[in-house]
């Protein structure tokens, strides 16, 4: 069979995808590949480079909104149809922000909002990712080599996190590949010696900021025939990026050249043979991987379409905050319930008297809402059976009048009593056996 190759990109920031990989996009785009593109966040702690924007600059809501209209037009540039943002309506993960180091790299920013990339867990960032990946089944996932780059704390969470998702998918990545630049190309890209870099108004780089490949670099994709969308799409990033002739300048206004290879190495994943490699990087980062093999894992033997099969993903263990938040939402449920329990509405129904308990039903009503709360809240019974506990406690101590004057509300020789004290507990063990799981990402 001929399968169409699926390949995804995973970036911090807009803007990234263009400038690390964005010349591999239009060529597997124009090669007829299905490519999607997921940015982590909305780059709203980005700098901004026009004058007439500069007030965008502090405004995290502001720019988060132009830097998805400039995405949406580079996208266009290069071909692709399917950009999402990780966590889609779920969840919104914002740019952690930097600094720049004394040895001429990025490091973290002092400060950071809570819902930063870096502020999340690592496997909830891994488990939004996977979730992407389960969904596009690609046969290549590409993102940052461990270095980010240049350091940015966000590309090296976006690293370890794709590294991790790639692992806990329930669909089995052919390869996966790192963004990783020779030392002399990123020579090449600095240096203000080449033709046509003084025409820019660039400043040149005291340092590369750069920084050394991590690992064996084993592509050099040639983006030579696209390089005309690759500068299109920086362009595109008009916030962050200015674009003159073959170069191009971030906010510091350093000019680097646009240069015509976009290099990799293999994380995990299918290896590149070394008869390939022997003359030097292979020349595409689908070289020697067998695309129907890797499809073939969505299809039983008979040939017929089968559902994928997730690894099991062991959930985290509630903490010391989830016992306390049971506890306190159990006494609250006890009280209420407790003071509630007993009312009761009667009826002359064809001369039959009717007694409405309706002060158990809310009163059991509230109990069974509070501990679904705490059971889906947790993904765990633990709280769940926590809590019904608590409000029987709590209901047994107001049924002793002789423990505490006035104790005396729980009427324990009334059935409606009785149900009561009995009727938490029942819920939660109904409850207990009711399987929960963590929302998936939403596209």
């Amino acid at each position: 069979m001929t399968v169409v190759p699926r390949i995804l990109f995973v970036h911090a920031h807009p803007d990234d995808e263009t400038i690390t990989t964005g010349g591999t996009i239009a060529a597997l785009v124009g090669e007829g590949a299905q490519v999607t593109v997921l940015s982590a966040t909305r780059g709203e702690a980005g700098e901004v480079i026009p004058a007439d924007l500069k007030g965008l600059e502090g405004d995290r809501a502001g720019l988060a909104r132009v830097r998805e209209a400039e995405i949406a037009e580079a996208m266009a540039a290069l071909g692709v149809s399917e950009h999402l943002f990780l966590g889609g309506s779920a969840h919104t993960f914002e740019d952690s922000g930097m600094e720049w180091g004394v040895d001429g790299h990025a490091v973290a920013a002092s400060t950071m909002p809570a819902n930063a990339l870096c502020a999340a867990e690592l496997s909830t960032v891994a488990d939004y990712i996977a979730a992407v990946i389960d969904e596009t089944r690609p046969h290549a996932v590409l993102t940052y080599a461990a270095n980010g780059g240049y350091g940015h704390p966000d590309h090296v969470r976006v690293h370890e996190a794709t590294v991790a998702a790639v692992g806990t998918a329930g669909w089995r990545t052919g390869r996966l590949l790192f963004v990783d630049v020779p030392a002399e190309v990123a020579h090449e890209t600095f240096d203000a010696d080449q033709p046509g870099f003084a025409d820019t108004g660039f400043a040149p780089a005291k340092t590369i900021p750069t920084k050394p490949p991590v690992n064996e670099i084993v592509v050099a994709q040639d983006i030579s025939p696209v390089l005309g969308a690759k500068r299109a799409a920086l362009a595109a990033h008009r916030t962050q990026v200015s674009v003159s002739g073959g170069f191009f300048a971030l906010s510091n206004g350093i000019g680097m050249k646009i240069v015509d290879h976009e290099y990799y190495s293999i994380g995990v994943g299918a290896p590149i043979s070394e008869q390939k490699l022997a003359a030097g990087p292979a020349p595409h980062v689908l070289t020697d991987l067998d695309i129907d093999a890797c499809d073939a894992q969505t299809r039983s033997v008979s040939g017929t379409a089968a559902p994928l099969r997730r690894r099991r993903r062991e959930p985290k263990k509630p903490g010391f905050f989830a016992y306390a938040h049971a506890v306190v939402l159990a006494v609250l449920i006890g009280f209420l319930g407790a003071m509630q329990h007993m009312n009761v509405s009667v009826f002359d129904l064809w001369g039959a008297t009717v007694i409405l308990p309706w002060g158990l039903a809310l009163a059991l009503l509230l109990t069974a809402c509070g501990l679904w709360h705490l059971k889906t809240m947790y993904l765990s019974s633990t709280p769940m059976l926590i809590g019904a506990f608590v409000i029987v406690i709590i209901s047994y101590v107001l049924g002793q009048p002789q423990w505490l004057p006035g104790s005396d509300i729980i009427v324990t020789g009334t059935l409606r009593s009785a149900a009561w004290l009995i009727g938490p507990m029942l819920i939660a063990a109904v409850l207990a056996f009711i399987k929960v799981r963590r929302p998936e990402a939403a596209r």
